[in-house]
């Protein structure tokens, strides 16, 4: 199976779009195409051949048809089956990779809540089971009403196409299982992350973890860094800054007071890394989020 990853700093490009429902049985035509179309299944049975691969689509189903091969219906369908059906194009900045190569990003993707490397894309599988219809129907409509409408810019539909993807990839991302062989290699993963959590407020280090687990520090460094898509120095920081946040926010403790509750040693640190990740010093963030709590009595 492959998997559709398309950058979205600008929106995808819509061309066309339906809500079919069959009058009669019914056989979809062959062809081949220029753009890609998402089917996805409200209603019956949709058999559905993309070069030498058939599908057998139900309700919540999602077939993504790939331009450049051929499609064709292979068995007729039952009177009242209906599905919706959009056609795009992806910008310049698009790949298609096997179930393989995806395991990676999106196992990272999972455990990761700092992991930032899908944020500009998304995520696209060849076929996918039991999608969750209700904001996909929100989503659907109105992108068929907007199809319609006369607006001066065609970049409302190419926004609404963007989003309706967006939420077909976080609902694929959450129900992405991965293989045995892999939950197997990956078992000692939540151990890890969750030693770090508990030990956040310490002084703890590569060297630390490697030493509980029984690691090499060479060996946990690559391993870390492959499953969560950051070194675990920077995992450390993010989790340090998190924290921080939440204690800037919901705590009356002083700057001084909240580094060394997150277990740093320097205070000038802890500003050095607030900065840096979140452009801000503890001190602006502490007052913006002051005048936001303000703003919302």
């Amino acid at each position: 199976m492959n998997y559709l990853k398309a950058n979205i700093d600008t929106p995808l490009t819509f061309s066309i779009c339906g809500n079919f429902t069959a009058d009669s049985k019914w056989l979809h035509m062959e062809r081949i195409m220029d753009n890609y179309e998402i089917i996805i299944i409200n209603k019956g049975t949709v058999y559905i051949q993309q070069d030498d691969e058939k599908y057998e689509l139900k309700e919540g189903d999602l077939l993504l048809l790939e331009p450049g091969l051929t499609h064709m219906g292979y068995e007729y369908s039952d009177k009242g089956t209906s599905f919706y059906w959009v056609h795009f194009y992806c910008n310049n900045f698009f790949t298609v990779s096997n179930h393989i190569d995806i395991i990676s990003e999106i196992s990272i993707t999972q455990n990761n809540p700092y992991f930032d490397g899908l944020s500009s894309n998304i995520l696209i599988p060849t076929f996918a089971r039991n999608l969750n219809l209700d904001k996909i129907n929100v989503l659907f409509r109105q992108l068929l009403h907007l199809s319609q409408s006369n607006y001066y810019t065609n970049q409302s539909v190419n926004y609404i196409l963007t989003s309706l993807l967006i939420e077909v990839t976080e609902q694929v991302i959450l129900n992405f299982e991965l293989t045995t062989t892999n939950v197997v290699q990956e078992d000692i993963l939540p151990q890890i992350l969750q030693w770090i959590k508990i030990h956040i407020t310490q002084n703890i280090s590569l060297q630390n973890v490697a030493y509980e687990f029984s690691f090499s520090k060479e060996y946990l460094a690559r391993y870390f860094k492959k499953r969560m898509g950051m070194s675990m120095q920077e995992y450390i920081n993010y989790l340090r800054v998190s924290n921080g946040k939440q204690l800037l926010c919901n705590s009356g403790l002083n700057i001084k007071e909240i580094a060394h509750e997150l277990g740093f040693i320097d205070e000038k640190y802890f500003l050095k890394l607030f900065k840096k990740y979140e452009n801000l010093t503890p001190k602006q963030f502490r007052n913006a989020y002051n005048m936001t709590y303000l703003n919302n009595l």
